[in-house]
């Protein structure tokens, strides 16, 4: 009976995955696609960066309306009826022509791209043994930040300026609903209200809690106005998606180091150190004027140490963290990382539209580049890393909802030795926020 609840767990994990990948690889097409047509047809800087904050205002509301969805229609249902409404917004942008309406598009997909993924993480949150609940969030954070590069050289076959590239997207999201609609899967909704307390969460870790909204406005940016920035410089269809390949590529090769510097050292220092490189690529992309090899090393740099800003700044306020004050974080810090994605490309397209396609690589060094000052002074504040909770493994944690982070709780239980210990070297609650 056990090994049946074992291979019914492997083949429900395995096609949540699945669907991940297509899901994810089709909506990150959507996004580029929607920013080249948009220079395409003419709108202005300011009005693709309203458009693309749409998106994660859509992002942010429906992480939270999906709760209601869950409980009430389930997992399979729910995933299958907001994929389908995301894949009609694809087709949506080639119908009607009108930066209003493309708007309205941008919001809906962010609510139904959100929805689903919120039903996937408290579907593997529900199918994963707790013994591998980790790897198994790593896992879905690779996978989801490979989909993101890997349709982007369809571009190179597929363009902007008809609707087949519009098509391809509403394929890849359609597609996504095989694998956990034909799979033999298992989980019931497993969901609960979640409070949030911005200032409570802010205040145990600052340097965490600032650096989520460092990468909410730097990553929002990026992910939405990079396509069209780099469209004005003269860049083919094919080379954009190359471009956006390597980016992915960085993110995914950069982690591991990044990782083993923010376990085995001080975490702050790993922050700092991906900000300050970071800030150098973004400098560099400023004088880049076409593709070359002085393109791609940035672009690689760039995904590599900008990216992985999110997990660094999770794992630092993590650390800050009992076990019951977890879920309530995810919350707080989902709206900070929220409100900056937001705020991104509306500041970043008003540099753009001032400076040139450049002003995006200036905007997203300026904001990484104040942030090093930051992270400083912190250190010098408080210059001993101290952990109020348990310090946990770095983690490759997707930019999608609160319902990630619950996979990363910590144990309950700890023997009697470790909790004395734990009790004796816990600082004063009125302390000063260790980050």
């Amino acid at each position: 009976m056990e090994q049946t609840e074992n291979g019914k767990s492997i083949t429900t994990i395995s096609a949540i995955l699945a669907s991940v990948f297509l899901l994810a690889s089709g909506s990150a097409l959507q996004t580029t696609a929607v920013s080249l047509r948009a220079g395409l047809e003419g709108f202005s800087e300011q009005t693709i960066g309203i458009i693309s904050s749409g998106y994660f205002a859509g992002i942010l509301a429906g992480s939270f309306l999906a709760l209601l969805m869950i409980r009430n229609v389930g997992y399979v249902r729910t995933f299958a009826a907001f994929s389908s409404l995301a894949s009609a917004t694809s087709l949506a942008h080639v119908l009607i022509i009108s930066p209003g309406w493309w708007v309205v598009f941008r919001v809906v997909h962010g609510v139904c791209i959100s929805i689903v993924l919120v039903v996937v993480e408290s579907w593997l949150n529900s199918s994963a043994p707790n013994k591998s609940r980790g790897r198994i969030l790593s896992l879905y954070g690779i996978i989801f930040l490979a989909a993101n590069g890997v349709a982007q050289p369809l571009l190179a076959v597929f363009t902007p300026r008809e609707f087949s590239l519009f098509g391809i997207t509403s394929i890849l999201i359609s597609l996504c609903v095989l694998p956990v609609g034909l799979a033999q899967v298992k989980g019931n909704p497993q969901v609960s209200s979640i409070g949030i307390r911005l200032g409570g969460i802010f205040s145990k870790s600052p340097m965490g809690s600032t650096g989520v909204i460092i990468s909410g406005l730097v990553i929002g940016a990026h992910i939405t106005l990079t396509p069209r920035a780099v469209q004005s410089w003269g860049l083919s269809d094919g080379a954009i998606g190359l471009l956006l390949l390597i980016v992915a590529a960085g993110t995914i090769a950069l982690q591991l180091p990044l990782g083993w510097i923010s376990d085995h050292k001080d975490r702050r220092f790993a922050l700092l150190i991906s900000c300050t490189v970071g800030t150098a690529a973004a400098l560099g992309l400023i004088f880049t004027g076409g593709m070359g090899f002085y393109l791609i090393i940035l672009g690689f740099l760039l995904g590599g140490f900008m990216m992985p800003l999110y997990p660094l700044a999770i794992a630092t306020v993590n650390d800050q963290l009992q076990y019951n004050e977890m879920i309530e974080a995810a919350s707080a810090l989902y709206v900070f990382y929220g409100v900056g994605s937001m705020l991104g490309p509306l500041i970043a397209s008003q540099f753009m539209a001032r400076f040139g396609p450049g002003g995006l690589y200036l905007f997203i060094a300026l904001v990484m580049g104040l942030y090093i000052p930051f992270g400083l002074f912190r250190l010098r504040l408080v210059p001993d890393f101290l952990v109020r909770g348990t310090k946990a493994t770095y983690r490759t944690v997707p930019r999608t909802t609160v319902m990630a982070y619950r996979m990363l709780k910590r144990p309950k239980r700890r023997n009697r030795k470790n909790e004395k210990l734990h009790n004796l070297v816990e600082p004063n609650e009125g302390s000063v926020g260790d980050h």
